[in-house]
């Protein structure tokens, strides 16, 4: 399938600018470049990086509207963008060389494959969890069909290998293995001593700052933390993570159906369940900010059960479809921090300082309560409890 752009008219559509009244000023970066030729390999995200200070404001720099930053395939390898600015403001602009000897840059339609298109981010970080389940409730796997024997003759299952299962009722060619892994919550906080504060009733940000301004819903006399309503209490359930264990191709369907190992990631066992693989579709979005800030958003989990995450690394949020997160969205990762000092009296005493942004990430995948991003910028580890909001 090919996609037509045109230069001209991509130029006419810049003229279509969001409002960015909110933001501060675009900063571009040290030694930022008059041109860049595209080359294969790169991403919006990279691209961006070497113009500008946040890379995760490329709509503004090439005055974007919002259908636009949700259909990016603009930027194909060979493509050359200029820098330039108008009314002061810097500004990205496409233009393509025609011609011999000196280099002249004309407005003409370009038709390539949509699969050339330079991509948001790093696809191959996100493609394994695009297709696999991640985030399923406490009963969504009752109907799935479970693996129930092996080769006798195996020990260890691999490529190749058959394994059995109940519960197969239609001839889907490709499944995914997996088990159920650790339950999803709301991060408890600790006291300021170390000490996990089991009583809690507010979030993160009603027990270090204390309360938070209550709403009163019509029709009710009791407050209603706003934050709680969004996000839940600390210790709540968002869900149950999946853990993906390998691929097998079905072989032969029927009450015990036969199927095929193809991949095993992790070791297979008795009792792992199956579910249809589908093929990943990697959308390219581009990156945007919420428009709305939130409260109480936090990492719940780095993936894979590691108690750390760095660059490239992909993190839950106990934020999603519930407060208008989409894939492209990006947000700020913002370590916590504690002080402890004397009073005048001498008492020691600790209190919480002000946030600090440790990275950003970039939202590519959401569900209702829960939303999986790829770390893009960490300048310290990210751990579960990390705070989430605009970057």
């Amino acid at each position: 399938m090919s996609r037509i752009i045109s230069a001209l008219l991509l130029v006419v559509a810049m003229a279509a600018v969001p409002a960015f009244a909110d933001e501060a000023p675009l900063t571009l970066a040290d030694n930022a470049p008059d041109r860049y030729v595209v080359v294969k390999g790169d991403t919006l995200w990279g691209i961006s990086g070497r113009f500008l200070n946040e890379p995760w404001r490329w709509p503004e720099i090439w005055r974007l509207n919002m259908a636009q930053i949700k259909n990016p395939h603009l930027i194909y390898p060979g493509d050359i963008i200029l820098l330039d600015y108008v009314d002061g403001r810097p500004r990205l602009r496409l233009g393509k060389p025609i011609g011999s000897g000196n280099v002249k840059l004309s407005p003409e339609v370009h038709s390539e494959q949509i699969t050339k298109a330079i991509p948001s981010i790093p696809p191959n970080a996100i493609e394994p969890f695009i297709s696999r389940p991640l985030v399923v409730g406490a009963h969504d796997l009752d109907d799935a069909p479970q693996l129930v024997g092996m080769d006798d003759s195996r020990v260890i299952i691999g490529h190749g290998d058959e394994i059995f299962a109940l519960g197969i009722t239609d001839n889907h060619p490709n499944w995914h293995i997996y088990r159920l892994g650790a339950p999803l919550k709301n991060p408890v906080p600790e006291n300021f001593f170390g000490e996990t504060k089991k009583d809690v009733l507010g979030p993160v940000e009603t027990y270090m700052r204390g309360p938070l301004p209550a709403l009163t819903p019509v029709g009710t006399e009791k407050p209603v933390d706003p934050v709680v309503a969004t996000v839940g209490k600390p210790g709540d359930l968002l869900g149950y993570e999946v853990v993906y264990l390998g691929t097998a191709r079905l072989k032969e369907q029927g009450e015990v159906s036969t199927l095929e190992v193809l991949t095993a990631k992790e070791e297979i066992l008795q009792g792992d369940l199956l579910m249809p693989a589908e093929e990943p579709v990697l959308e390219s979005y581009m990156p945007h900010v919420l428009e709305t800030d939130v409260a109480g958003g936090q990492v719940v989990s780095v993936y894979g059960g590691v108690g750390v995450g760095s660059k490239f690394s992909v993190v839950a949020i106990n934020l999603g479809e519930n407060v208008g997160l989409e894939p492209g969205h990006v947000l700020g990762i913002y370590s916590k921090r504690n002080a402890t000092y004397r009073d005048k009296k001498q008492r020691a005493r600790t209190i919480a300082l002000p946030d600090k942004r440790n990275g950003v990430l970039f939202v590519f995948r959401v569900f209702d309560r829960v939303s999986y991003g790829l770390v893009m910028e960490a300048a310290r580890p990210v751990v579960v409890g990390d705070g989430i909001k605009k970057p």
